[in-house]
């Protein structure tokens, strides 16, 4: 059934349908959205009266009541489906009475909410983002110390995770493990704002768009708080970023087209349960055209890599670092015009690689 409990939203149908009216309805309206929504579910709409089936029209319902914008269609058609205890037939083949009990009290529950007076229409304004920073903006962190209740899953590099990003000659050297690990509690790190990227804000409405801070890493780690001047030193370090197509049918490996290195990345936040003791930010200008003039010297990829929170961004871009360093290989910082990062491996190999990784661990 795709669910996980008798809620009314313990199911994937019910997630689905919410976080799409949460989505859609503030960029287009009630109108538009409710007819968006119905567009999107229309295999489920004009299948079987099942659990699924269900399951989108109690959703659909107790959101537009929630929101002050239930319509006449959607009421009476969530009235029937209740009265009918239209999909408890799924829930009775389970075997489980007190089940049922639950999920009949659920529609009950759902019937007195949409008979009563809905609340005033309130569909609030879209959150789209914009940038934290701009161009040339350095934001120095210091980080957490080991005695942070999570100190083991930041801030530190253990082993490595994909020798097989890597060509073969240079996989097979890698350790799986690094000994000692590489640590970075209770130091400084620093970042730059090298530009702003836009994303889609919606899946289903066009024209919208969150515009994200784009960052480079400084390759930074000291006890001492840096200077604009000690970070002019400084170059950047890189990370591998996948170009994966998207798999077509359950079941199906997602096909890899290209292993590349990348130099920018977007933050979805800076400072999340403390795990950083101080942030502060500087602007340097000329910084962000630094790091744009040493960057068009080389051949990597343009892209950025994907989102991720700051301890995961330190984890992925200083890695490459301790893995190659743990193998006596340079990895390019961007300083030296004539060196550059070691081949990676194509998207075939990598796709093979994993799929003899995944078997091998199954057995």
């Amino acid at each position: 059934m795709g669910a996980w409990g008798t809620a009314l939203y313990s199911n994937d149908i019910s997630c689905d349908v919410r976080d799409m009216c949460n989505e859609v309805y503030p960029l287009v309206g009630k109108e538009a959205g409710q007819r968006l929504v119905l567009e999107e579910f229309a295999e489920i709409i004009e299948g079987d009266i099942d659990n699924e089936y269900s399951n989108f029209w109690f959703a659909l319902a107790d959101w537009q009541w929630k929101h002050g914008v239930l319509t006449d269609e959607v009421k009476e058609r969530t009235i029937y489906l209740i009265k009918s205890r239209a999909g408890i037939e799924e829930w009775e083949e389970s075997g489980n009475k007190s089940d049922v009990k639950k999920r009949i009290a659920v529609m009950d529950k759902l019937f007195e909410e949409i008979k009563s007076l809905q609340p005033t229409e309130r569909i609030s304004k879209p959150k789209i983002k914009k940038p934290k920073h701009k161009p040339g903006d350095i934001i120095i962190f210091r980080t957490c110390t080991k005695e942070y209740e999570y100190a083991d899953t930041v801030w530190n590099i253990d082993h490595c995770s994909c020798n097989f990003y890597y060509s073969p000659e240079i996989a097979n050297r890698i350790p799986e493990r690094i000994s000692p690990p590489y640590e970075a509690y209770d130091k400084y790190i620093a970042i730059l704002c090298v530009g702003t990227e836009k994303l889609p804000y919606s899946h289903y409405v066009e024209g919208f768009y969150n515009e994200y801070s784009v960052y480079a890493f400084y390759d930074y780690v000291s006890d001492k708080k840096p200077t604009v001047e000690d970070l002019r030193k400084c170059g950047f370090l890189p990370n591998i970023k996948l170009n994966s197509e998207e798999p077509k049918g359950a079941y199906c490996w997602a096909k890899t087209i290209s292993v590349e290195w990348v130099y920018k990345f977007i933050v979805f936040y800076l400072n999340k349960e403390n795990n950083i003791q101080s942030m502060e930010k500087v602007h340097c200008p000329s910084e962000s055209e630094r790091f744009n003039y040493l960057f068009s010297r080389k051949n990597y990829f343009e892209d950025t890599a994907s989102p991720m929170e700051m301890f995961g961004a330190f984890a992925s871009f200083f890695e490459e670092k301790v893995r190659l360093s743990s193998i006596g290989e340079q990895y390019d910082n961007l300083l030296d015009e004539n060196i550059v990062n070691p081949k990676l491996s194509s998207g075939e190999m990598y796709d093979r690689n994993l799929k003899l990784l995944v078997k091998n661990n199954r057995e």
